[in-house]
């Protein structure tokens, strides 16, 4: 259901403003909103910081900035967290936060200077060695591609080396190498040249160090890559290097153990209080950023929002307790335009929260139209049900469910999600009782017997689809209520007459039906008839003259929504007869181990196909052929200004 909501007007002195702030802020109930235009109170200047407050603020910008950092580099650390409780973590940020800000941040800065360059020389010497620990390899296996060409070269007083790698099918550029450094050098250079596998061709080139500057042009010209090694391996013999680089990649080994061994540390001791002053101090710095939205003059400020009408008197006694008689709480008057705007706040019991979620992925109703979570928490597990009635399968979705909303219980998309997910497993297991259905036909040979209806036989398929048509006419003629009640306790006559019109005209189609079908007595028909063409009046005079060709459609349009309601029963046989296959071609291998992989297989898909197919579907009656009746979207959601707090970070 919607809380009722109060626009309140909060006036005080300016030496009372931060402390009212503060309560507001401790409180989380009033969402502040800006200055309305066109208001006497848009005349007033919005709070401005003055030089204090602006260097307040910077410092909190920056010291946040430099937290988030550190706790960057420290939350990857294998093993790493905090030794801290989260009980320890909210008693260490109510004790910050009862602090003065400016003492606060005096002393958070005084250890995160004496912290941040420990922690971040360790991290930035350990991106150092796990950066040479990757391109050692690299150079390694270049190396001994390369040894062999160095053997059959002499080894030469003031003479250089240079090492090319190319890919074979280019290899005929290094005919005109050879040519232009014999041209260069005046034919005092060696060149060694071999294929060092399939792809690649390896050569080795000696020339005197006089010649470097032409021959390094000569290759960057022809856009030949050297092989460049690091500078304490440069100019040391290619098998020598190969040692050296033995030898460090061992020594690197054993530094980044000791460096992960040290942020390790860093983490379990600092992330705790990290994540605390990262907490207090954004909640402080949301303080700050707030006060452009308050109204001042030079003695008073003025702060407008809204409030959930049940916390007026909480609100007023915590003020008063604070700031005595220096601040005002007024409950002001609500116009129609602001009622349209007004925010909406959604609370409803423990159980129905899941599909208050449901809700808000189309969008929140409008303040003061009716809450539909009650209603989606009734009808779509059971339709969930009735589509994947089978024991087995619904044990499975609960399982699937629990894990969910265990796993993800810190994200409120996968944790609803799994909440939902658990409720209709439940009701799949009850509604495959009354199926007498486990994985589909399989519950017959240990003696399961429906207590409903067999929907693997064949004769229960009038009776199946039958039943779902009127679960269509329950929930669609329910809506059809729903949206009269609205239209009617706002007064929107026209809307009204349209909403009792359908449902009129619905009555009237199956009383025709059933004296056509002889169901019902042939007297029954020429009132029908009448009731029939008095709906399709009363639905299209809102529409005007159009509404002599649109009215009809409209009923047409009701009719194809309680249609909809037949998969249900179409989506439910299809996972019987998958299920019934599967046990069926189990039965056909010969084998009971092929048997079980075949059935297995078959299983899991239809367990995949019955969770999303289910879902989908019952989500599609609900937000189109249910919710297009009666529900008023249009909602601005209730944000209050509220700490954060450390349960935010945990």
């Amino acid at each position: 259901m919607q809380l009722a909501m109060a626009k309140v007007q909060i006036i005080g002195g300016q030496r009372c403003l931060d402390q009212t702030v503060r309560v507001l802020h401790r409180l989380g109930v009033i969402q502040i909103e800006d200055l309305p235009r066109g208001s006497p109170l848009y005349a007033l200047q919005p709070v401005a910081l003055d030089e204090a407050g602006l260097h307040r603020k910077e410092s909190l910008t920056v010291l946040l900035t430099r937290i988030q950092a550190l706790l960057t580099l420290l939350a990857p650390q294998p093993g790493g967290g905090t030794t801290y409780s989260p009980v320890d973590l909210a008693e260490t940020y109510d004790a910050l936060y009862a602090q003065p800000t400016d003492a606060l941040l005096v002393q958070v800065k005084a250890q995160i200077d004496t912290l941040a360059p420990e922690v971040q020389a360790a991290a930035l010497q350990r991106d150092k060695l796990e950066t040479e620990r990757v391109s050692l390899p690299r150079y390694e296996a270049t190396l001994r591609k390369l040894v062999p060409l160095a053997a059959e070269l002499p080894q030469l007083k003031d003479f250089e080396t240079a090492a090319l790698l190319i890919e074979r099918r280019f290899s005929p550029v290094l005919d005109l190498i050879r040519h232009e450094i014999d041209r260069l050098t005046g034919s005092r250079f060696e060149m060694v040249v071999r294929d060092v596998d399939d792809e690649t061709t390896a050569a080795l080139l000696v020339f005197p160090h006089r010649h470097s500057g032409a021959v390094q042009s000569l290759l960057g010209r022809e856009n030949i890559s050297q092989v460049r090694l690091p500078d304490e391996l440069t100019g040391v013999p290619f098998r020598d290097a190969l040692k050296a680089i033995a030898r460090r990649q061992a020594a690197i080994a054993a530094e980044l153990a000791e460096l992960d061994n040290r942020l390790l540390a860093f983490s379990l001791e600092w992330t705790g209080p990290l994540t605390v002053w990262r907490a207090v101090l954004r909640d402080r710095l949301q303080e700050s950023e707030v006060l452009i939205r308050l109204g001042a003059t030079q003695y008073t400020f003025v702060l407008t929002g809204w409030m959930p009408r049940r916390q007026l008197a909480l609100v007023r006694e915590a003020l008063h307790r604070e700031a005595g008689d220096q601040v005002i709480v007024e409950e002001m008057p609500i116009s129609p335009a602001e009622r349209e705007r007004a925010p909406v706040a959604l609370e409803n019991p423990a159980p129905l929260k899941p599909f208050e979620f449901l809700v808000r992925l189309l969008a929140l109703p409008r303040y003061g139209a009716l809450d539909p979570t009650p209603f989606m928490a009734l009808f779509l597990p059971i339709f969930f049900g009735l589509i994947l009635g089978d024991i087995a399968y619904g044990a499975l979705v609960v399982l699937l469910g629990v894990y969910l909303s265990r796993k993800y219980e810190h994200r409120e998309g996968l944790r609803t999600l799994g909440q939902v997910f658990t409720i209709c497993g439940v009701w799949s297991v009850v509604m495959g009782v009354l199926y007498g259905e486990f994985l589909g036909t399989l519950g017959e040979h240990f003696g399961l017997r429906p207590l409903w209806l067999n929907r693997a036989d064949p004769q229960v398929f009038q009776a199946l689809f039958g039943f779902t048509i009127a679960v269509g006419v329950m929930q669609v003629g329910l809506g059809l209520i729903l949206g009269a009640w609205e239209t009617l306790r706002e007064r929107r006559l026209k809307e009204l007459s349209a909403k009792l019109g359908m449902l009129v005209a619905l009555c009237a189609l199956f009383f025709l039906i059933g004296s056509a079908a002889n169901l019902l007595p042939h007297d029954f028909f020429t009132p029908a008839v009448v009731a029939l063409l008095i709906g399709v009046i009363l639905v299209s005079y809102p529409l005007g003259v159009v509404g002599l060709l649109l009215g009809p459609l409209e009923v047409l349009g009701t009719i194809g929504n309680i249609l909809s309601y037949l998969r249900i029963a179409a989506i439910g046989l299809s996972s019987v007869y998958l299920a019934k296959l599967a046990n069926d071609l189990a039965g056909l291998t010969g084998s009971v181990v092929l048997g079980a992989i075949v059935a297995g297989l078959l299983h899991v898909l239809n367990l995949a196909l019955g969770i999303l197919s289910p879902t989908v579907q019952s989500l599609r009656l609900h937000y189109v052929e249910f919710f297009g009746k009666f529900f008023e979207p249009g909602g601005r959601s209730f944000t209050p200004f509220r700490r954060l707090g450390i349960s935010h970070d945990a």
